[in-house]
């Protein structure tokens, strides 16, 4: 390590003092060709104001339940199947998953029963919920793209935890499943969509043994439905109906499978923001995750259609960061060199204003994934990245205001020095609150600088031919 550095160190001196005798030129240098909300829920009512869910159309049309979702709700599925391993006890801060494990498993499955708790004022939503406070940002983020999946669809003046009665529903039907090690079929749910639709028809005990249903859950499930009938689309989202395997609720059939296999972000790669093209750069990628910094402006696109657009405030918060990460970045660089050498003006001008610029242009790349919003934790973070940005040597990962609260990160496990990657939360960008995470990314990069660097001293005539050819 110690050889390494003064190895680095040389070649630095070695840019210094060239530029101070000769104009700078990598190409002859090197040799190669450069190619490159708070802790309760908030009700705000008005003194005589009662909110009621569940009034939805008694009967539902086929049109309504084969509905495709639209693209903004086609990424609300991807925060609901997070936010559903959370409230099935899978996820989230520890202190609340056996909370969410237990809560309500002895509760009859009664529809009315689970919209009139969870709307009635004088009746207590908790027996359904619990009290957990760190999910409140993750559920603006939800309503933001979807917001009939707030209890207080429409009421703009209410931020609250509280999702609508059916995902409750949904929820209850799951945990009672999946306490009993019971798995439900979605692939025989899917084939007979058209009982849900149908008062008078009523599912047989083939059906019902197809579909590991009994009479009372199919019941319980085809009144959820029909409440609020988009949520059937929901049970076909590839990101939910893989955490809906992963929670063990449903079968793994060819249906199940398939979807899985959908679930992921290949077709929304990052793209080149700023810095180096160069193949060999040190390359970081800014990536947002459950924000509500994102509109969808396409009409008549397919859901997989790329049609969002991030905010200004969003690229000003990439924009800044990747400015704080070049500053620390140059600033780690120089720990390596100031040490060892008597700073002259001349050397602090020739580094300021020739060396540094060079060799950040050409050895440190920025890219970042805004094509859409994506829903990175701990658990797929490693897969994801690989998939936006499989070129990327870091990843930042930046969330939407206090989502962070939401996903229980492991200082030890799931942030760098143990993985390349770190999240950080965007209102923290905004007031310059990421001095450390910005620190340690910059010395990163400064190391794999260094490495770069001295890979290129030591190649052989023919192998800087090569590069060349």
């Amino acid at each position: 390590m110690r050889y390494t550095k003064f190895l680095c160190v040389a070649v630095i001196l070695g840019l210094i003092s060239g530029v101070m005798v000769s104009p700078f030129d990598f190409h002859s240098l090197f040799g190669v060709e450069v190619a490159v909300k708070g802790a309760m829920p908030f009700l705000n009512f008005p003194p005589s104001t009662t909110v009621w869910a569940g009034q939805y159309p008694e009967t539902p049309t086929a049109a309504s339940i084969d509905a495709d979702l639209t693209p903004e709700q086609t990424y609300a599925s991807e925060v609901l199947a997070y936010l559903l391993r959370i409230t099935l006890g899978m996820a989230g801060d520890p202190r609340y998953r056996d909370q969410w494990r237990r809560r309500a498993l002895d509760e009859p499955l009664d529809f009315k029963n689970v919209v009139a708790t969870m709307s009635d004022p004088n009746r207590n939503s908790l027996e359904f919920m619990v009290l957990d406070p760190s999910i409140l940002d993750l559920t603006t983020v939800l309503y933001h793209y979807d917001k009939g999946l707030s209890l207080y669809e429409g009421d703009y003046n209410v931020t609250s935890i509280y999702p609508a009665a059916e995902f409750i529903a949904i929820r209850l039907l799951l945990l009672q499943k999946i306490h009993r090690r019971e798995r439900v079929c979605l692939s025989a749910l899917m084939t007979r969509q058209h009982l849900l639709l149908e008062t008078d028809v009523r599912p047989t005990q083939a059906d019902l043994q197809a579909m590991n249903l009994t009479s009372k859950e199919w019941r319980f499930l085809r009144e959820t439905v029909r409440s609020k009938p988009h949520l059937f689309q929901y049970l076909k989202s590839p990101f939910l109906v893989k955490a809906l395997y992963e929670v063990g609720a449903i079968q793994l059939d060819e249906f199940t499978k398939k979807k899985i296999s959908q679930a992921n972000y290949r077709l929304f790669p990052c793209r080149h923001l700023q810095g180096s093209r160069s193949p060999g750069a040190v390359k970081i990628c800014l990536i947002p995750s459950m924000t509500d910094e994102f509109t969808y402006r396409q009409t008549g696109a397919s859901p997989l259609s790329s049609g969002f657009q991030s905010s200004g405030f969003f690229i000003q918060m990439v924009r800044k960061m990747a400015r704080d990460i070049e500053a620390a970045t140059k600033q780690c660089v120089e720990k390596k060199v100031a040490p060892t050498v008597t700073t002259s003006s001349a050397t602090n001008n020739a580094w300021s204003h020739t060396v540094w610029p060079n060799l950040s242009s050409t050895y440190l790349g920025f890219y970042v994934a805004d094509q859409r919003p994506y829903v990175l934790y701990p658990e797929n973070a490693d897969q994801a990245v690989k998939e936006i940005c499989p070129e990327a040597d870091f990843a930042v990962i930046i969330l939407g205001r206090n989502v962070y609260k939401t996903i229980f990160i492991d200082r030890k496990t799931d942030v760098y020095p143990a993985v390349n990657r770190m999240y950080v939360d965007i209102t923290d960008i905004r007031h310059s609150q990421t001095a450390d995470e910005v620190q340690s990314i910059g010395c990163f990069i400064s190391d794999r600088i260094a490495e770069r660097l001295l890979e290129e001293q030591v190649r052989t005539p023919t192998e800087k031919q090569d590069l060349l050819d």
